[in-house]
Order: structure tokens, then C-alpha cells, then sequence
């Protein structure tokens, strides 16, 4: 009671009223007291969208796709689209249709999942096929969404539920022209709605998963509109449904409960369909919330130097992509654009390029869950190109088409031919600066040339994510370390969030990045799958550009509980990568320096010295000196097996090599990473 009292102590009178209004809300609904519950029906649906007068000969399918909002011009030219897309992405066409075939039989590749079969076709809704558990058909206010104990993985459930494979069946419907793919699509709409009734069941837990389905479905009946399986009876069903959705995202917006991806991705969701179904009474309404809670988490989300509040790759490229389909939507529209958005749009942007490695792939530091607001390519989770080819086109800058090298699929169903033309039209400039210094977020990136067998560092010395850090990790003052245009010190990923608990604090430990710990002790300590019980605090010392490269200083407090002032030490050049750890400890204490290999490499320590080698080829090399003032310490490197996880609900094996020392004083302990790479 006292704590929960200090829980309200704390919030504000706003946020006391909406949370109340939504708890009034959930109950009405589980007593079949409220409105919000009733879908409407066909003949609201009809004098909806039929203008009040509808004649008997009227074909409201016909009716409905020739009165749609202008949104995405690569329907409105979809031979020439489907055209473009097979000559120039013809791995991608291919891919489609072998796919859609696939979701056709009942299996699905979801997250870091590969054909995944949900007990019957079309699937159970319900059913978590990993955990092999069937969430509960109750109102969903009454399943706990954390807890996996009773419903298995939600992310897995809800990734199904989020329909996004939708537009794999579309694209093969619109390359082949085979009607299976809108039969398939027609009777999983049919059967989701027989299955999850208004309210009820784990599909309407999170209001995130609402508008994510949203965007589907609307993306699919441009896909699926002109199909003869799209009859007038599931048009119908769509359209209430959808008219739920909106009443259901508007009541429950997570302003208070996560005022981070959750609530700008709701908002994307009620923009979409205020757009798209302007007919229905509430759509201005909806349309208006949707883009000024957009606008406004602007100034919340983005800091002044681009990097994202959570402090997470992922969502960084999660939330670009959100502000880009805003844009896409506005200019499609003929909106105003506001400069705001124009201006944190391109910081975003900028940001993605500095993190971008040699070969490619972006690092996923913090939180990663497989979240996409649409998913139109195939590209790997860790390869942000696609985003900065839509941001290539929609801001026209050279350099992102420099590191993004070409166009997506994405980027031609979003834009159509003519965002493809503009593409291709714009030239490509390498970007001027190959450091960046972004102090807010406290992330600093170099690179030693814009080339693809350049070096590259990301480090971190920056805040503890966001509001309780639900998305961050312990990983202060880490780094990530490209060497001649690969990856060689990377950090491990997330794995999942509450199907394992064990599991979610190991990937979230300080022990899973390149960082130090102590006593086995991480620098912030869990509470829970998205929460903390301490926080560390990084403070940057000092940053130089130095030796064609970068100096980066920093120190945290996560250790002064137990007697330790640490500080690190980077220097980044041409010539290799120095890491100095400083450290100052009242007591004897376990010191563990960690380095997390990249899959495929392998570690052979030779004393003080590690050789890193990928087959028979040499990588790199690691010098270690340690300077103390005590001489009874000892120090040497392991060498263990561990697991990263490249894909939520994915492991992969790799190696961690570790610098063990024991001991009590001051230690400066020098790890120099120097590139030793072999011809193969």
C-alpha cells in the first residue's frame, strides 16, 4: 500500500485522470457496459460509404477502392510497379512467392523464428508455438503483460497477429496474379475476427499491436482491392473492424504507460486510418491525435543531436521509419510539412549513417525485439539500408544513397516508380565527416574512411536510456569495433524479453557487452523485464579528434557501491584501438574486462596476448599491459563459450574473451586491438 501510495505521490494530475478514465473504460467493457465493444454494422458500414445513397446495382467493393485517398502512388501505377519490381529486385520477387507459398501451408518465419507452424491453418490466434501455450479468451485487460507463465510469448502471438505478412501474400498476388494469395489473405481476416471477438483475447492487450494490424489491413486492401476474393461481405467486416480499432487506440494511447515507440507507433496507426477511411466520423479527429502526438514526441524522443531517447539501434531505425511513412503520407496528401519534422527527420538520419558499419549492417546495441511498423523486403533486421534509401529519396541527400548503395523494395511500394526514378537520379556523395560526435545521446562514432574495408567504433557514453530505461541495457561505457570492414567486438543482442527472465537479465547484463564488471556484478542491476533497481550514470571526461581519429574519455558511478571509481579510456586511429581501463578499488575484489567475438572468429591467447583468427586467417591481435601499484594481483585471459542472439528468439554461438585480475588499489589496465588481418 505505502509504495503503490508513493506511485501515485508521483504522477501528475493529467496522468491520474487518463489513467482513471482508462481503468473506468476497461470495466465498463468487461461488464458489456460500454458502446466501445460494439462493432458497427453493415448498414452503418454502407450509409457510411455509400453517401446515404446506395442503389441496389451499387458494388460497394468497386465503390471503395475508386473513392480511396491518394496515399501510395505505387497503386496507382501497379503494373509499372510490379514491373520494376521483378527487374530490378528479382531475388526479392522470388523470395515473395516462395514465402507467400509457404504462409499458404500454415508456416511462418517471425522474428528470429523459421517456420513456425501455430497448430492449424489458418493459425490459432491464440497459440504460441514455442512455448507450445494458448493464451486465455478473456477481456483483455485481465491478462498481465509481462507475465509469460500463463500465455507464453506474447511477441510471438502478437508478431502473427500484427498481419504484416499481409503484404508478402500481396506482393506475390500482384507478381503472379493468382488468386490463392487473396483467398489465403480473405479467409485469415474471416477467421481472426471469428477468433478474437471485440475485446477479448491477448490480440487486444496492447493498443501497439492495434495499430500495427491497422496498417496491414490497409496496406492489404490496396494489395488485395480489385481481387475477386475480396467480397462485399469481408469489406464490410474490415471496415468495422477497423472503425473498432480507432475508438480502441484513441481510449487506450499509451500516454502514460509507454511514451515511447508504443505511443508515436498508436499514433502512426490512427494516422493511417484517419487517412484512409475519411468517411467514418471520427477519421479528421483521429488523423489530427495521430500527427500531433507525432509532432510533438519530436521534441521528447529525438535529441538535439539525432540519437534516440532509449538509447537503442533499433528503436532509433523503428522510430526513422515511423517519421519517414508520416512524411511518405503528408506529401501524398499534399499536407504542410512541418520544419520540425523536416529538420529532427534528417537528424535521425544522419545518426543511422555514422552507426552504420563498413560491410553494411548497423550495431544492435540495447534493446532489439524484431518490431517493424511494415514490412515490405527481406533484408536482415541489422541492415538499416532500406530506411536510409527512404530518407535517400524523401530528403534527397547524396550521402545517405552513398552508405545506403541502393534501393529497396520498400522504397518503390512506399513511393512508386517515380520515388525509384528519383532515387536513381540523385548523386551519391560520400558523407564529409567520418566522426560524429553526438554528446546528448552520448554515442560517438568513427570511422577510419567511407570505404568497405574501413575500421569503425561506436561508443558509448551517454544516458541510461529512457524514463525507467524499459529498452536499455547495462552497457556503459561500451564499445563495438569494426576492423578492415567486419565486425570483431559486437554485443550480444536481446534474445527475448519475458518468455525467459534468466535469459532477459543475462542479455541486458553488463557481462553480455564489452564492458567491465566486478564481483560478477553488472554497472545497472535489473528489477524485472523492463525496469531497473540502480542505474549507472556516465560522464563524459573528455573528446578529441586525434591521430585521424577520435579520443573519448568517460567514467561511471555504477561501482561506487561497492568501493570502485572506474574510468575508460579510447583512442581510436588508423594504426588500432587502445582501451584503458582505470580503476581504483578500497577492497579486494574479481575485475572481468569483457570482449564479445563476432560468429565465425576464433581466439588463441598467447600469455598477455590474443590472436583473433577467422578460419586460418588472421583478424587482429590484443596486447595487454596492467600497471599496479600492487604487486600480489593476477591476471590472465579466458576464453569461453557464448551465445549472442542475432534475431529475437534466435542464438547463435560465438567466443568471449575476457581479462580476469583480482586484486585491491589502482589498476590501469591497456588492451591494444591492432589489425593483423591475412590475404583470403
Amino acid at each position: 500500500m505505502i509504495r503503490q501510495l508513493a506511485k501515485l505521490r508521483d504522477k501528475s494530475i493529467a496522468e491520474l485522470a487518463d489513467r482513471s478514465r482508462q481503468h473506468v473504460s476497461q470495466r465498463l467493457e468487461r461488464f458489456g457496459l460500454s458502446s466501445a465493444t460494439r462493432p458497427l454494422d453493415a448498414r452503418e458500414i454502407l450509409r457510411a460509404f455509400s453517401n446515404g445513397s446506395r442503389q441496389a446495382s451499387d458494388d460497394l467493393v468497386e465503390r471503395f477502392n475508386s473513392t480511396r485517398p491518394p496515399l501510395f502512388r505505387s497503386f496507382e501505377t501497379t503494373a509499372d510497379t510490379v514491373r520494376l519490381l521483378s527487374e530490378r529486385f528479382p531475388h526479392h520477387a522470388s523470395d515473395v512467392v516462395e514465402k507467400a507459398d509457404r504462409i499458404i501451408q500454415g508456416r511462418f518465419d517471425l522474428l528470429g523464428y523459421q517456420n513456425l507452424f501455430f497448430r492449424a491453418n489458418p493459425p490459432d490466434w491464440h497459440f504460441d508455438p514455442v512455448s507450445g501455450k494458448t493464451s486465455p479468451r478473456i477481456h483483455w485487460s485481465r491478462i498481465p503483460e509481462t507475465d509469460a507463465s500463463e500465455t507464453g510469448d506474447k511477441k510471438v502471438i502478437w508478431e502473427l497477429s500484427r498481419h504484416q505478412y499481409f503484404s508478402v501474400l500481396g506482393q506475390a498476388y500482384q507478381i503472379t496474379g493468382d488468386e490463392k494469395y487473396s483467398q489465403t489473405f480473405v479467409e485469415h481476416v474471416r477467421d481472426w475476427c471469428e477468433e478474437n471477438p471485440p475485446k477479448l483475447g491477448v490480440n487486444w492487450l496492447s493498443s501497439l499491436e492495434v495499430a500495427f494490424r491497422s496498417i496491414s489491413w490497409i496496406w492489404a486492401m490496396h494489395f488485395f482491392g480489385k481481387s475477386q476474393a475480396l467480397t462485399e461481405p469481408d469489406l464490410i467486416k474490415m471496415l468495422s473492424m477497423m472503425h473498432l480499432n480507432g475508438r480502441h487506440l484513441e481510449s487506450y494511447l499509451s500516454t502514460y504507460f509507454s511514451p515511447n515507440t508504443h505511443l508515436t507507433g498508436e499514433a502512426l496507426g490512427l494516422y493511417y486510418l484517419g487517412s484512409f477511411l475519411p468517411e467514418f466520423p471520427d477519421a479528421e479527429r483521429w488523423k489530427d491525435l495521430g500527427y500531433r502526438i507525432l509532432i510533438d514526441s519530436l521534441d521528447v524522443h529525438v535529441r538535439p543531436d539525432g540519437v534516440y531517447c532509449e538509447q537503442s539501434s533499433h528503436y532509433h531505425r523503428y522510430t526513422t521509419d515511423f517519421y519517414l511513412h508520416l512524411l511518405a503520407l503528408r506529401r501524398a496528401q499534399k499536407e504542410a510539412i512541418e520544419p520540425k519534422h523536416l529538420e529532427k527527420l534528417d537528424l535521425l538520419l544522419e545518426q543511422l549513417v555514422h552507426i552504420t558499419q563498413p560491410n553494411g549492417e548497423s550495431p544492435m546495441f540495447g534493446d532489439e525485439d524484431g518490431g517493424r511498423s511494415l514490412t515490405l523486403d527481406f533484408t536482415p533486421l541489422n541492415d538499416f539500408r532500406p530506411t536510409l534509401a527512404l530518407g535517400v529519396t524523401l530528403l534527397g541527400r547524396g550521402d545517405l544513397k552513398f552508405v545506403a548503395a541502393g534501393p529497396s523494395p520498400e522504397l518503390l511500394w512506399l513511393l512508386g516508380p517515380e520515388g525509384l526514378e528519383q532515387f536513381d537520379s540523385l548523386e551519391s556523395v560520400p558523407p564529409v565527416e567520418t566522426i560524429k560526435e553526438a554528446s546528448h545521446g552520448g554515442i560517438y562514432c568513427a570511422r577510419t574512411a567511407w570505404t568497405d574495408d574501413a575500421d569503425h567504433i561506436v561508443i558509448d557514453c551517454g544516458p541510461h536510456g529512457f524514463l525507467n530505461g524499459g529498452h536499455a541495457h547495462a552497457d556503459a561505457l561500451s564499445f563495438i569495433l569494426s576492423v578492415k570492414g567486419r565486425p570483431l567486438f559486437i554485443d550480444s543482442g536481446t534474445y527475448v524479453y519475458t518468455a525467459d527472465l534468466k535469459a532477459r537479465d543475462l542479455f541486458r547484463s553488463t557481462a553480455a557487452h564489452n564492458c567491465l564488471t566486478i564481483d560478477g556484478v553488472s554497472s545497472s542491476v535489473s528489477s524485472g523485464p523492463f525496469s531497473w533497481k540502480t542505474i549507472a550514470t556516465s560522464t563524459l571526461l573528455d573528446f578529441e579528434r586525434r591521430n585521424g581519429g577520435v579520443f573519448v574519455a568517460g567514467e561511471h558511478d555504477g561501482f561506487s557501491d561497492l568501493g570502485v571509481d572506474y574510468k575508460r579510456e579510447i583512442e581510436f586511429t588508423r594504426d588500432g584501438t587502445t582501451i584503458i581501463d582505470n580503476i581504483s578499488s578500497e577492497r579486494f575484489r574479481s575485475f572481468e574486462i569483457n570482449f564479445i567475438l563476432a560468429p565465425g572468429l576464433s581466439a588463441e591467447i598467447l600469455g598477455r596476448s590474443v590472436v583473433i583468427r577467422e578460419g586460418e586467417h588472421h583478424r587482429a591481435s590484443i596486447e595487454t599491459t596492467i600497471e599496479s601499484r600492487n604487486e600480489g594481483y593476477s591476471a590472465e585471459w579466458k576464453n569461453d563459450d557464448w551465445q549472442i542472439s542475432t534475431a529475437y528468439g534466435r542464438l547463435t554461438p560465438t567466443r568471449r574473451l575476457r581479462v580476469v585480475f583480482n586484486g585491491t588499489g589502482a589498476f590501469a589496465v591497456r588492451n591494444t586491438i591492432r589489425n593483423t588481418a591475412s590475404v583470403g
